[in-house]
């Protein structure tokens, strides 16, 4: 995940985020127990089974992508990537010697991974921080590095039942100005060619999630 604030400019204008204690911090003192919730709700979407491996583009501190490692092992493993080496670092020094996860910094749009890696890829309030120009490249990169019947779950941004967002500039970048990252990445996951679309809510107001599955 990241956040608007102590963000710098990377490559083709991505924005990152720089203070990786300061931001873990917060999102620890925002989600609460919350977080826990939060996590198992996306992760249930995705059908993770013991032996899969899965991998989480902006992983930040590492938190989404520990709760991955509990659904595949035994015998599974996860990758986390995040183009703030800030972010890997922290997230290294959380990962207490798990083995079955692993963090390298990485873009989006360039994901060092080959060709039908994953079972599953996840992407939670990252993508709207990749920049505009390079977003598709970015979902076709999720593309690319999931196996045929692979599933990929986006979640970002979106108008909250009260039409107002309760996050403030916690989850924004200046590349997200609007309340609208899902429907983009919606509108890319179909342009991309990811089939069976499904949209939904998830356990927070202000931020949904949308499924697709690599086909053949």
């Amino acid at each position: 995940m990241r956040e608007h604030g102590d963000h710098q400019p990377h490559g083709h204008e991505d924005a990152l985020i720089r203070g990786a204690w300061l931001y873990d911090l917060r999102l620890r003192l925002w989600w609460g127990r919350r977080g826990a919730a939060w996590r198992s709700g996306l992760i249930d979407r995705l059908d993770l089974r013991p032996g899969q491996r899965a991998l989480d583009i902006g992983s930040g501190p590492g938190q989404l992508a520990f709760a991955l490692a509990d659904r595949v092992t035994p015998g599974g493993s996860v990758d986390g990537v995040d183009a703030a080496i800030e972010m890997v670092r922290r997230a290294d020094r959380k990962n207490r010697g798990r083995r079955t996860v692993t963090f390298t910094e990485a873009r989006a749009q360039q994901l060092p991974f080959p060709d039908e890696t994953f079972d599953a890829v996840t992407c939670t309030l990252a993508l709207h921080h990749v920049s505009a120009a390079d977003r598709p490249a970015a979902v076709a990169e999720m593309r690319r590095v999931l196996r045929p019947g692979g599933r990929v779950l986006i979640a970002d941004l979106e108008p909250s039942t009260d039409g107002r967002s309760p996050f403030g500039p916690l989850f924004r970048s200046r590349h997200a100005q609007h309340d609208d990252s899902l429907d983009e990445a919606e509108r890319l996951l179909g342009a991309a060619g990811f089939v069976g679309l499904t949209r939904g809510s998830t356990t927070v107001s202000g931020i949904g999630q949308v499924v697709g599955t690599r086909s053949v």
